[in-house]
């Protein structure tokens, strides 16, 4: 895999043939089928170690459980940052290979995503309704925390040296940077979700109506 990302990373996944693989890995082109069939079956390997390990995660955070959503939403956040962070080049040949991608293998790809992306949302819905977030847009904040975690692949690379942190370190750092716009300035209560979430509205008009003051 580690091969085949910066072949396809130089020449992409077209211009790359088996044979440029095998030649760098130390194998003879005969050796390369022991363990791969084709390119296909290299790009099956990137969404199965991404797409659907992350979408499974989430969908299964979603699932509502005795800790707070708050706590789950953190979890799924940094599990998502962590991944890439710990495989950067790997998931940017991810994305810059989707269209290559096999007809059923885009699907599947497709399909994880947009699950992703649903579980995401109704983690922030759950926690505006316990009280824990903000009465914000789940899909505009689902859509940030996904954009948080993947660019990390096109940074953290950067990052390296003595004083360079760990990709454990990453995640969960940003994870709480990307929460921290979310989260009630109030811990929440079992329950009383709903006069939270009126108390929060009250303390959004207050700002709005202080920014219409100043204007």
């Amino acid at each position: 895999m580690e091969a085949a990302e910066q072949l396809f990373a130089r020449k992409g996944v077209a211009g790359t043939s088996l044979g440029e693989l095998a030649e760098a890995v130390g194998l003879t082109r005969t050796g390369v089928y022991h363990y791969i069939r084709n390119k296909d079956e290299l790009l099956e390997t990137l969404v199965q170690g991404f797409t659907l390990p992350t979408s499974q995660d989430v969908q299964r955070l979603a699932q509502p459980d005795s800790r707070p959503a708050i706590d789950r939403l953190r979890e799924a956040v940094t599990n998502m940052a962590l991944i890439v962070a710990r495989h950067p080049q790997r998931f940017r040949l991810l994305l810059t290979s989707e269209g290559a991608l096999p007809q059923p293998l885009a699907e599947q790809h497709l399909q994880a995503r947009r699950q992703t992306l649903a579980s995401l949302k109704d983690l922030v819905s759950q926690a505006v309704k316990e009280g824990s977030c903000r009465p914000v847009d789940p899909e505009l904040a689902a859509f940030s925390l996904l954009g948080v975690a993947n660019w990390v692949a096109f940074w953290y690379p950067r990052r390296t040296g003595a004083g360079a942190a760990t990709p454990e370190l990453v995640a969960a750092g940003l994870t709480d940077i990307a929460l921290g716009g979310l989260l009630a300035n109030r811990a929440p209560s079992g329950t009383e979700g709903v006069s939270y979430m009126v108390g929060l509205l009250r303390e959004d008009l207050d700002r709005l109506e202080g920014m219409l003051k100043d204007s």
